[in-house]
């Protein structure tokens, strides 16, 4: 087991199967908390904190190192995972589940 500072490397090797998936990463990370698949700590340094988040079914844990990192993380994952317009994950997690309802 290891880390990576890696996202793409980490994102690539975790299944992202639907929205719900990347909700998830993006709760937990946000909360420090687990969600769905994926756990995130939250350590505090020196400098700040650090995160280590975990996806269940993989091997290596992502580490950032910060909180920088972590806002970058979520700004990547918003940009490259999702089609929010804004990079909202919330409101755009909100709009599919509302436009997947059945009422």
């Amino acid at each position: 087991m290891g880390k990576t500072t890696n996202y793409e490397t980490w994102l690539s090797a975790v299944t992202l199967d639907a929205e719900e998936d990347v909700y998830d990463l993006y709760n937990s990370v946000s909360n420090f908390e687990g969600s769905g698949k994926f756990y995130t700590s939250k350590e505090v340094t020196n400098d700040g904190y650090q995160y280590l988040v975990k996806a269940e079914g993989n091997a290596d844990d992502l580490f950032l190192e910060s909180d920088e990192a972590k806002f970058a993380f979520l700004k990547h994952l918003a940009s490259n995972h999702t089609d929010a317009e804004d990079g909202d994950i919330q409101k755009w997690y909100k709009m599919k589940t509302e436009l997947g309802r059945t009422d």
